[in-house]
């Protein structure tokens, strides 16, 4: 088991209808990287400790049921709370059975799992208040294997007690083989990114997306499935491909810098890579901590500063992503932009860059989105830290970090003044507070609205 994340059961009977659940009553712990997750208060018996008294059986089947989007499907893009169907796919809550579960939430970003705790809500009816806040990001991996060992122990325990032919039993072995289809489970992934239960999402949908692939790419497609899964995923869709289809402006990527190949046993954070090769670029191209001048951003891409930055060219209708496709094997690329303003615009500008270079050489499409994925977040660190290095930044503000100044820092840099300020905010020089619409790496991604499961 990982410790990253860890399910710990030690078995004891309890009084239950059902024998599946009564014979995996246990005292759960839950690990999330150093945090005991399950901490609780025991409100009868006025005692604190990290077990809980729980079944193991509704929490594995929950963990069953949802698998495939509990594994591959992001945090939706928009701010507000989620769907009913996308909390219970993701929200520990949703085991039920009448348990007071812990407020665990899970969603995956491309390449890690974010996992939140949330402490429990004074409520004075509750028996158990659970104490702990807590954000940890776990590679996929790992937390496959820890949620493969947990099924494995409730199964087992369930066959030693002769409790056999449950429901779990029977829909843990064909998730089983559905993973180990290799077609079937990247039908399985796509439908679950798009926000679809197994067998719910429409065969023609589904071939629409894999007909793309050989004109986009894999990694493209994965990062427009979050951008579809909407109330009509097709008919966005549609429109992504319209947008892809219409008139761009015809630019070039010259600049090559290296990515580094990380050989540390800790995967590191897709925001921190982003930031690097933007340190990195702008060392490659001498900027050594002043700002970024429209001339040089365009010149970047070979556009034209005149086009590139005319946002009143902007088509009317609202594409959901911006993009570069590039043409064969060349550097040569169409830039397609939605950006309405220019400080947005340079952004849309630095983070098209920033995944040309950081971006597979398969790529067809480079898709920038308001996802919260891996990529995303790459890209959004990599264009901040690229025209508005945080030293600098820093340096420019002296020791006055009011509104007045960073609007000042945010024209002197050519960010909006949202962007300086997040920037402060995820460098620990700023609270997190000032910000209404905030969306960090660490915070907890929604509001949450107390037994609305």
């Amino acid at each position: 088991m990982t410790t990253d994340f860890a399910i710990r059961c030690q078995w004891e009977s309890a009084l239950h209808d059902s024998p599946e659940v009564r014979e995996t009553s246990a005292l759960l712990t839950i690990m999330l990287g150093k945090t005991v997750v399950t901490r609780n208060e025991d409100v009868w018996s006025r005692t604190v400790r990290d077990e809980v008294r729980l079944s193991a059986y509704p929490l594995a089947l929950w963990c069953a049921a949802s698998w495939w989007r509990l594994r591959w499907e992001p945090l939706p893009m928009r701010p507000a709370t989620p769907n009913h169907s996308w909390r219970m796919a993701h929200e520990m809550a949703a085991a039920g059975y009448g348990y007071l579960w812990p407020q665990l939430f899970f969603a995956f970003d491309g390449e890690s799992m974010h996992v939140w705790a949330r402490q429990s809500a004074p409520d004075a009816q509750a028996s158990v208040r659970y104490l702990l806040d807590a954000h940890h990001a776990i590679p996929g991996s790992a937390f496959e294997q820890t949620l493969d060992e947990f099924m494995a122990h409730v199964i087992a325990r369930l066959d030693a007690v002769d409790v056999q032919r449950t429901t779990l039993h029977d829909l843990w072995h064909e998730i089983m083989e559905e993973r180990y289809d290799a077609d079937l489970a990247a039908y399985r992934r796509l439908e679950a990114m798009l926000g679809f239960d197994p067998d719910e999402c429409p065969a023609e949908l589904y071939q629409k997306f894999a007909n793309l692939i050989p004109r986009a790419g894999a990694a493209a497609i994965t990062e427009l499935a979050p951008v579809c899964a909407s109330a009509d995923p097709g008919a966005t869709l549609e429109r992504v491909l319209a947008f892809a289809s219409a008139e761009g402006l015809e630019g070039r990527i010259d600049l090559a810098i290296p990515i580094s190949d990380s050989t540390t046993a800790v995967p590191t954070p897709a925001w921190q890579r982003g930031r690097a090769l933007a340190r990195r670029a702008r060392a490659a191209v001498g900027l050594n901590g002043v700002a970024v001048t429209d001339k040089l951003l365009c010149e970047l891409v070979n556009l034209p500063m005149e086009r590139a930055l005319n946002t009143e060219d902007t088509p009317r209708t609202r594409s959901p992503l911006s993009m570069a496709i590039r043409h064969g094997e060349s550097r040569q690329l169409k830039f397609l932009l939605r950006k309405r303003n220019k400080p947005g615009r340079r952004f849309e500008l630095a983070r098209l860059l920033g995944d040309a270079l950081m971006a597979d050489t398969n790529d067809r499409w480079l898709p920038v989105t308001d996802a919260k994925t891996a990529r995303q977040k790459m890209q959004r660190a990599f264009a901040i830290e690229f025209l508005c290095p945080i030293q600098s930044l820093i340096e420019f503000l002296g020791d006055d970090f009011s509104s007045d100044a960073t609007e000042e820092a945010a024209e002197h840099f050519g960010v909006s003044h949202t962007a300086v300020e997040t920037h402060l905010v995820n460098n620990g020089l700023l609270s997190a507070d000032i910000l209404r619409e905030y969306d960090n790496y660490f915070e907890f991604p929604y509001v949450i609205h107390p037994r609305s499961l």
